[in-house]
């Protein structure tokens, strides 16, 4: 009997192309993979942001969030430019000389803060009459005070500002209010009546 035919050997360059060609494919099946991974992951029901919205509700301030102001008192009047001497950092520029030696009240108070972590929060103050009405002239009415933005779920302190008095004579009080950073108010409180009496000249 003859012997079979052998099968010609494939040509050098041919076996080289076979062989990168099943590399190729091998390879691009792999990354296939490791992307079903890194887009599907199949421990997270989401995306990266989903992730980072879980993170941010986890670290928000449990309970009710409240602010109150409380144990109000006021000081003899006093200038503006004298305050300012002795509480430097409240300091503001370009103020009129004439404003800086206006007659105000220092209004001392408490600030307590509970579930407002990272957010800001805003002190006005009103001029008012007696029985609580808003004084006629604009800038003794809805002046902001200062703004503050608590580092802790849960935080308070003394804190004092300077309310301008009324240039003419009258029994007056001085509201304080605690605004969110919505624009409601949280809580207000109002010092006792006191008289102003204008300087003779």
């Amino acid at each position: 009997m003859s012997e079979a035919p052998r099968r010609k050997p494939l040509n050098p360059t041919l076996r080289l192309l076979v062989r990168s060609w099943k590399a190729a494919v091998g390879f691009l099946a792999g990354l296939g993979v490791i992307l079903g991974f890194v887009f599907h992951p199949p421990w997270g029901g989401g995306s990266s942001s989903s992730a980072s919205d879980t993170k941010t509700a986890s670290q928000a301030c449990p309970g009710v969030s409240e602010g109150r102001i409380s144990k109000l008192s006021t000081d003899p009047p006093i200038r503006l430019d004298d305050y300012w001497g002795l509480h430097p950092g409240s300091r503001q520029t370009k103020v009129s000389k004439a404003r800086l030696k206006s007659l105000g009240r220092v209004v001392h108070f408490r600030v307590d803060l509970n579930g407002y972590r990272g957010k800001d929060i805003t002190v006005w103050w009103w001029m008012l009459t007696p029985n609580g009405a808003p004084v006629p002239e604009p800038t003794l009415r809805r002046q902001l005070a200062f703004g503050l933005t608590p580092h802790d779920c849960t935080t308070g302190g003394a804190r004092d500002i300077w309310a301008e008095l009324p240039k003419r004579n009258g029994r007056f009080r001085v509201e304080v209010q605690l605004v969110d950073p919505g624009g409601e108010q949280l809580d207000f409180a109002r010092t006792k009546p006191f008289a102003v009496t204008k300087p003779r000249t």
